[in-house]
């Protein structure tokens, strides 16, 4: 929906399916666009612009680091109305769904430097044994009750002094990072982007204090580093 509403915007956008490997400079470091290297040949391309964002979670700089978390979607008897949060460092936290489900996740590993590819997560089975053990001890419910759990893991990415990297990156014309948010990312997610596209495009925020945020506090760093 989101591609077709572009589109209408602006009929002659097409889309490219790819990995972005950089940034393009000219010899006086101004900004050409972003390198991407295509999925279905494989061959280099630049893709031309005024601006590049890198926004890849714990796959951003070489500084990021991702805190793994492994989650189960366990399957209700009835539809509930209240999530429960247990107190303690780790322990797990159950969302209900109105399609009688609970979203379930905790216990949360160490974090570490992310060399897994987006969306080829290991799910370990001991990790997911022991939110469902701990799940199914504080509700009563019994190992097989209803359908098969669906279990899943991620990482909540993460930066050095735990605060979020937003702005434009130090000596490289053109380019911005947005990332660090751990677990706040959905929270914070809408403030970014928006304080994001003010940045780009008038260079600065009317909403957002941006100078908390600043990536230059990180000194010099490798973006969407090879893994």
């Amino acid at each position: 929906a989101l591609w077709q509403e572009t589109c209408k915007l602006a009929p002659t956008s097409k889309m490219v399916a790819g990995k972005c490997t950089g940034a393009e400079h000219d010899d006086q470091k101004s900004f050409l666009g972003a390198k991407v290297r295509q999925t279905d040949s494989n061959d280099d391309i630049v893709l031309e612009g005024r601006a590049l964002l890198y926004a890849c979670g714990p796959w951003s700089t070489n500084l990021s680091t991702g805190i793994k978390y492994h989650s189960v979607v366990i399957p209700t008897t009835s539809t509930l109305s209240q999530c429960v949060f247990f107190s303690g460092l780790g322990d797990p936290e159950v969302y209900v769904r109105p399609d009688q489900t609970a979203y379930c996740t905790g216990f949360p590993d160490n974090p570490v430097r992310v060399t897994e590819n987006p969306g080829e997560e290991e799910v370990r089975d001991d990790a997911v044994r022991k939110i469902e053990s701990a799940v199914f001890r504080a509700s009563g419910l019994q190992a097989g009750d209803g359908q098969q759990s669906i279990a899943q893991a991620c990482y909540l990415p993460c930066t050095p002094d735990g605060i979020p990297m937003m702005g434009q990156i130090p000596n490289q014309a053109g380019c911005f990072v947005a990332t660090g948010h751990s677990c706040w990312g959905i929270l914070m997610g809408p403030a970014t982007g928006e304080a994001m596209a003010h940045l780009i495009v008038t260079g600065k925020s009317p909403h957002v204090k941006l100078a908390a945020f600043d990536p230059s506090r990180m000194g010099k760093m490798e973006m969407v580093p090879s893994r």
